[in-house]
């Protein structure tokens, strides 16, 4: 809104202008955000559902819920749909909107909203959603959402450690950047399992894409100089990272060990889409993996391990966990040595604690992302 408004403000006074700056628009959409997110968010939240935790099953047989989090009080979770509804003044003011393309950025937009719906109408189900409805429900939005991102038509793709760009065709591009999509979507989701976790590596990957977006591919000279194409609407993206970047601090005020809130996979299914589309929104396919590296790895090993013993299981040779005191077979030790998603591997075979796991993790990516990312965009 501002953006349009700003070509008759800027006849009553100059100043106006700024309004049509990206810059101003970044910096203003996340400093509402993280304002409008930590006023309201707390009220809000007490309408959101209680953590009814996991469902852990004791020694003698019988299952049990556990509270989620590092303690046992039952929190409000689900929050990231209040934090999506607090976000939707600010995206209408700061979002930069250009008519000729606003009904794909529309788009783009409500397939976020809609992620982050199903995630929330999951956290409120008496009985969860299994895996195969999450998952269809995952690969429609992710084919819709790229479907808008490329309006329909073939896209020009970059690809790491050459200069060459290839044009994609729609039918090759929609769903080969569906996948990378999903992926985000679950490993982010995955990831969200001890306070300040998930939303700080989000946090770290969100900033890393408004830098790579404005600075490097919506920059002329800068994208020229590294043999990156160049995108006019890169910069536009960034503004929309921007906003979440800023929405995620606000929210890791509360959801710092010990949190008083959590966001839920309304909340980590939604970031997980942004991170996502604002990836493939720089032409590379590649990028994800180099802007959040420890939350692909974090969540995706797990989801590689599901989708191997789905696959046994289908094969007719299911491998299920060794019984205590049985001789584990080798496919037993192979799936089973590790627990994912590779925090509570930290936290229950190497005994860290969830601090230790949030540190550690936080510095692995903060070492990991800048490193990959100069070697990612340089060496061409």
């Amino acid at each position: 809104m501002f953006y349009l408004l700003a070509e008759w403000l800027r006849e009553v006074w100059g100043p106006f202008r700024l309004l049509q700056s990206h810059v101003v628009m970044m910096g203003g959409g996340a400093l509402s955000a993280a304002l409008i997110v930590w006023w309201f968010l707390p009220t809000l939240a007490k309408r959101c559902p209680l953590d009814r935790g996991k469902v852990v099953t004791t020694a003698d047989g019988k299952q049990m819920a556990i509270a989620g989090g590092t303690d046992a009080k039952a929190k409000p979770t689900g929050t990231g749909m209040a934090m999506a509804l607090l976000l939707i003044p600010v995206l209408l003011c700061f979002f930069p909107i250009y008519a000729w393309e606003s009904c794909w950025d529309i788009g783009v937009i409500l397939c976020i909203y809609a992620c982050m719906l199903s995630g929330y109408l999951d956290d409120c189900a008496d009985v969860p959603w299994g895996g195969l409805k999450k998952g269809s429900f995952d690969v429609a939005v992710s084919m819709l959402a790229t479907f808008c991102l490329c309006h329909g038509e073939a896209v020009g793709v970059w690809w790491p450690f050459t200069r060459t760009e290839m044009l994609m065709p729609a039918w090759v591009y929609i769903p080969v950047a569906g996948a990378l999509l999903f992926g985000a979507i679950n490993t982010t989701n995955c990831s969200d399992g001890i306070d300040g976790l998930a939303g700080l590596l989000t946090l770290l990957s969100l900033v890393a894409l408004t830098i790579l977006l404005y600075v490097v591919i919506g920059h002329s000279v800068v994208a020229d100089y590294l043999l990156i194409p160049h995108s006019n609407a890169a910069a536009k993206w960034a503004v929309l990272v921007s906003i979440f970047a800023g929405s995620t601090g606000a929210y890791l005020w509360y959801n710092c060990n010990p949190s008083s809130l959590l966001m839920g996979d309304a909340g980590s299914r939604m970031f997980g889409m942004v991170i996502g589309l604002a990836s493939l929104a720089s032409g590379n396919l590649c990028i994800l993996f180099v802007i959040a590296p420890i939350l692909i790895i974090n969540g995706g090993l797990g989801l590689v391990k599901l989708a191997c013993l789905r696959l046994l299981r289908l094969a007719g040779h299911p491998v299920v966990r060794p019984n205590p005191g049985e001789t584990p077979t080798r496919l037993q030790r192979i799936f089973f040595t590790f627990t994912f998603p590779l925090h509570d591997h930290c936290r229950k075979q190497l005994k860290w604690s969830g601090q230790q796991v949030v540190i550690r993790f936080l510095l692995l990516q903060a070492l990991l992302l800048p490193i990959l990312l100069l070697l990612f965009i340089k060496v061409r």
